[in-house]
């Protein structure tokens, strides 16, 4: 998984690759109002949300507007959107908001929500063929995932914390960098789930960024993680 490339520097901005490991399936679904698809959404944000299908022709054209539902278990919330982006494989989709929906989406996207949707992904590791090194990944469907990387020693070597449109690293040595994703691709590999990341790293560390990962991480339930890692975790990102 050490497939890390620094592509581009300019004074105080740089671009750099990661690739993650993927859950195969999301509970986190939009529903067109038309009922014409059903798709997997595989990340979002407050701005829009990228939509992909499992099989099938994507359905939808350049700057085309649809309603539709976004389902989560038992929670919907009613979006108008527009396409921005068509790909093979899936969908950039921007929202058009209004003061009653930006109240929801915000509700939906809340730490509080999210937190409470978290799920330990590494203890599926006899179905899963974990990266070497990975020891935790929690994940929550779309918005936010934590990966917690161990040397072979058992020293934690590297911390990622994806949360919608942002990342926050620490690395073992150099310290913590935050940054915002610019795209997202799909390795295909039949055997194995991968997606690569496309980050703008930001110089210096974005504050805000800093206290999101901070919120995230302190309502971080006990139960889904080893006393070890979360207190290294608690430790390096909240301080």
């Amino acid at each position: 998984m050490k497939k890390h490339l620094n592509l581009i520097k300019t004074g105080h901005q740089s671009i750099e690759k990661r690739v993650f490991p993927r859950f195969p399936f999301s509970y986190l679904v939009f529903k067109r109002e038309d009922n014409s698809k059903n798709y997997q959404v595989r990340d979002i944000s407050y701005g829009g949300m990228s939509l992909t299908l499992s099989d099938g022709d994507l359905g939808a054209q350049m700057d085309e507007k649809f309603s539709g539902e976004i389902h989560w278990y038992d929670q919907k919330v009613k979006v108008k959107c527009q396409v921005k982006r068509v790909e093979k494989d899936n969908l950039g989709i921007e929202f058009i908001k209004d003061d009653i929906f930006d109240k929801t989406l915000l509700n939906f996207l809340s730490i509080a929500n999210v937190s409470k949707n978290l799920r330990p992904i590494h203890e599926y590791d006899e179905q899963l063929e974990l990266p070497g090194g990975l020891k935790t990944w929690l994940r929550c469907d779309g918005p936010f995932e934590i990966f917690i990387w161990h040397h072979r020693d058992g020293e934690i070597s590297k911390i990622q914390i994806l949360m919608m449109d942002s990342i926050l690293e620490w690395t073992d040595g150099e310290g913590i960098q935050t940054g915002k994703v610019l795209n997202v691709r799909s390795s295909d590999k039949p055997l194995t789930h991968e997606e690569e990341f496309e980050f703008l790293i930001d110089t210096p560390v974005d504050q805000d960024r800093l206290d999101f990962a901070r919120e995230l991480v302190a309502h971080v339930p006990k139960n889904l993680i080893s006393e070890g890692d979360l207190e290294f975790l608690t430790r390096k990102v909240i301080g």
